[in-house]
């Protein structure tokens, strides 16, 4: 029998040599979630990317051409109307910022100087009353004295040492003590009676002191030699 030649048939359950159009055929023949999950992932890896298309390579300027178009773009904007009312508002800014600045300025200054000014009066007047006060203290101490002079004059002449003497039983000590504070009280007294009468009859202190000093001479005149200090008090 003569040889025959057979022609090679393609089996029905050949396989594809594309990967792709394999996996879409497996998805199409999936019997179970986990093939078709497998060949959707399988077609995802081998489906082709699609070439993002290339930018076009930004063309580089030169200095002068950047400087040309920033000039440019200053002269527009100096154009633009809401520039132009901004640049305003900001300029009306500025100086309305800038008064308040200096009345601020000025405010603060002038409180310094008022308040310096203010604590040099304070000062002065400080020492003047404490000059006023020493000034005071002195006339004050002369006047006591020369009281205290006139009231000696009267001691001895009526011998009021000898009054305090009996009266503390020969204790020199007590009748010395008794004596100077009974002469300082009547010489304070004095002092207000001279100057009463230095304001009642409108009269300068030395009028006023040698009215006084008058009357109390010729009370001196009319009292007793036991009369103490405490009754010529009263007798005045």
């Amino acid at each position: 029998m003569p040889a025959t030649h057979s022609k090679y048939l393609p089996t029905q359950n050949a396989e594809t040599t594309n990967p792709l159009r394999k996996y879409k055929k497996k998805l199409r023949q999936a019997k179970t979630e986990e093939q078709r999950l497998k060949a959707e992932r399988m077609i995802r890896i081998h489906t082709p990317k699609d070439k993002e298309p290339k930018k076009p390579k930004k063309q580089e300027l030169t200095e002068d051409q950047l400087l040309n178009q920033m000039i440019h773009a200053n002269e527009k904007l100096r154009k633009n109307p809401e520039f132009i009312t901004q640049q305003q508002q900001a300029e009306l800014k500025r100086q309305h910022l800038e008064q308040e600045r200096k009345l601020n300025h000025e405010k603060i200054k002038n409180e310094a100087k008022e308040r310096k000014e203010s604590e040099q009066q304070n000062v002065k007047k400080q020492l003047e009353g404490y000059e006023q006060h020493k000034q005071n203290e002195a006339n004050l101490n002369k006047h006591l004295e020369s009281h205290k002079q006139l009231l000696t004059e009267f001691s001895e002449k009526m011998d009021i040492m000898k009054t305090f003497l009996e009266k503390h039983k020969g204790n020199k000590k007590k009748a010395t003590k008794e004596f100077k504070s009974q002469t300082m009280k009547m010489c304070r007294f004095f002092e207000y009676m001279i100057r009463e009468i230095s304001n009642k009859k409108e009269i300068s202190y030395d009028e006023a002191q040698q009215l006084y000093y008058d009357d109390i001479r010729k009370t001196m005149k009319q009292s007793e030699p036991n009369n103490d200090l405490l009754q010529l008090t009263a007798s005045l």
